[in-house]
């Protein structure tokens, strides 16, 4: 990585405008970024390595697209791991060690993306910034190049990854670096990009980063390329439209509700994929059979005022002495944690923190029961780690609350364990 500061940063402050002029002030204070101007670096070996990806690209046939810096460009040296996971998806790398984000829109202004369509794109830039940039100046370098890449690539899925985490460095870039990923954690894109955070992944449960995974403290080993391919598969796999990894399996086939059973309201209705209800006054959706320990994933987006939930080793109405566990759904950013607030395990626990986005925005949730140990995460952090008083088997259930502000689903699935 290089990691030298630049020798002139000019700093900027956006304030919203009111007169045209002075917007037209702002506009130019912040074309300031050094984050945000393309321009080439000077090395010899950049310059070749800029011609080679080119000759790659002209080829074509590129499905799978992974754009970087020298985490990314590293992962040329972990040849099993990357054999097994994309040896067969005509996957490319275009990563470069070294690399700011203002390198990487150079890079694509000048021939790294032309002529190819990708599928997907997986994109995680940013951390070489932290020397010459504030936090809100790399978040707008990293959103300046999932732009660019869509611009130029407008049928690709851009899988955009959070920077990973890392301990080479003092806690003032470390904090500047996390503050960049809350602020595109929140970042609006289109509905073809993807943010995910698996920077949990590599850290040990008292966040400290293990050299055992990432020896030098910023570049993962084969072990953390192996943690990386397992953690994003499924959003791999879901986005370049695979079927579901090995183990795996659509709980939800996106057309029909096959497989599944209203429970007092015949409301549930499927349309683009997504599960919701339709008048009434809501109500569950059970699955038509019982599950025991299992890893469940899907995806929900909770409008105004949106109440509802996922139920897991329900027995929904046919056993009223016990409904089962209910993640909770709930309107209500910036709220304290809660055990009845977004994401809690209703009567059971609180979250450390309430990740669930605004009103209007998709969340990514992930309940891991096995035992009597349930683990939920939310939006790709753990936010959940609990013994439960029983472990017994039971359905899946969704739950909507209300007619007026309905909740959808997509994109579930789940995995026997």
């Amino acid at each position: 990585m290089n990691t030298r500061p630049m020798s002139s940063v000019i700093r900027c402050v956006c304030v919203p405008a009111i007169a045209a002029a002075m917007a037209l002030s702002a506009s130019l204070a912040c074309a300031q970024n050094s984050a945000l101007e393309p321009s080439p670096r000077g090395d010899e070996w950049w310059a070749q390595r800029h011609e080679e990806k080119k000759a790659l690209v002209q080829k074509g046939g590129i499905d799978l697209l992974f754009v970087g810096d020298s985490i990314t460009h590293a992962w040329e040296g972990a040849g099993a791991v990357w054999e097994e996971y994309y040896g067969d998806r005509n996957a490319a790398n275009i990563g470069f060690s070294g690399d700011q984000t203002q390198h990487v829109l150079w890079r694509f202004a000048n021939g790294e993306l032309d002529g190819i369509s990708p599928k997907l794109a997986v994109v995680m830039i940013g951390t070489n910034n932290c020397h010459a940039n504030t936090a809100e100046e790399i978040a707008e370098g990293v959103s300046a190049v999932v732009k660019a890449l869509r611009e130029k690539l407008s049928s690709t899925k851009v899988l955009l990854l959070a920077i990973f985490p890392r301990q080479d460095v003092p806690q003032e870039y470390r904090d500047k670096l996390a503050r960049a990923n809350a602020i595109l954690d929140e970042a609006e894109f289109d509905d073809a990009v993807h943010f995910l955070d698996i920077g949990p992944w590599f850290l040990d449960p008292d966040g400290s980063l293990p050299q055992s995974v990432m020896p030098d403290l910023l570049h993962p080993n084969e072990t953390g390329y192996r943690l990386w391919a397992e953690a994003i598969e499924p959003k791999v796999a879901e986005l370049m439209g695979e079927p579901a990894p090995k183990g795996w399996k659509p709980l939800f086939n996106g057309e029909d509700l096959t497989g599944w059973e209203p429970v007092g309201s015949d409301s549930w209705h499927v349309e683009d994929g997504m599960l919701y209800t339709v008048g009434g006054e809501g109500g569950w959706l059970s699955t038509d059979r019982e599950y025991g320990d299992v890893d469940l994933q899907l995806e929900f987006r909770v409008p105004d005022g949106g109440n509802s939930g996922v139920f897991f080793r329900s027995a929904a109405d046919k056993n009223p002495a016990f409904t089962g566990y209910e993640m909770q759904i709930f309107d209500a950013p910036g709220t304290p944690p809660s055990k009845h607030g977004p994401s809690g395990l209703y009567d059971v626990m609180a979250p450390t923190e309430n990740r669930v986005r605004p009103a209007g925005q998709w969340n990514t949730v992930t309940i891991i029961a096995r035992g009597t140990n349930v683990v939920l995460e939310m939006n790709g952090k753990r936010v959940i780690d609990a013994e439960l008083d029983r472990s017994i088997r039971g359905y899946v259930g969704l739950q909507n609350h209300d007619e007026r502000a309905v909740v959808r689903f997509r994109n579930i699935r789940i995995e026997e364990l």
